[in-house]
């Protein structure tokens, strides 16, 4: 896919076969996601790559943070385990590194790099323009669709986040 927006240097440092098996274990037990959360004056959309896997089998997850990094969560009352990256510049970087082994979270992958390539239009921190951020939800909600396990869990929508804007008077013309 390539560098969507400005030349990032890379600091995740994997072998071809390290990419290749984490794509691989993302393709089978991990996610592509994104969250449409509200802030105090408007909305953000977070991108969120997350591999889960029984507690027994949390070595596996332990490998993949050695190599990519990320924050891993316990969840004893289900024996799980979960390895989370939702740092734009990480993910950025770790769907760089595996998009070219991805098949069936590919179309995730490229979406969410678009995201990213819109959400970086701007200084972080501040409002792009409501455009942008419009588009971006929209993207969001693309990627939502193509994941399997929605099972209505949907609070906020493109139209959601369009009537905040509206009703706070910054939408862009």
């Amino acid at each position: 896919m390539g560098n969507p927006e400005g030349s990032r240097i890379l600091s995740i440092k994997v072998s071809t076969s390290e990419a290749a098996f984490i794509a691989g274990f993302l393709e089978g037990d991990g996610c592509i996601s994104a969250k449409i959360g509200p802030t105090s004056g408007s909305y953000r959309v977070r991108l969120v790559i997350s591999f889960t896997q029984h507690t027994k089998n949390k070595i596996v997850l332990e490998y993949i943070q050695k190599l990519i990094g990320g924050n891993m969560m316990h969840y004893a009352s289900r024996n799980m385990s979960e390895l989370t990256i939702s740092n734009r510049d990480e993910v950025f970087e770790v769907l760089n590194i595996i998009f070219p082994f991805l098949v069936s979270k590919k179309k995730q992958a490229e979406i969410g790099l678009e995201v990213i390539a819109t959400l970086n239009k701007g200084k972080r921190g501040l409002l792009r323009n409501s455009n942008d951020l419009l588009k971006a939800v929209k993207l969001a909600e693309d990627i939502r669709d193509l994941n399997s396990n929605r099972k209505n869990k949907t609070v906020h929508t493109f139209d959601k986040v369009f009537a905040r804007l509206k009703e706070k008077n910054i939408l862009t013309p």
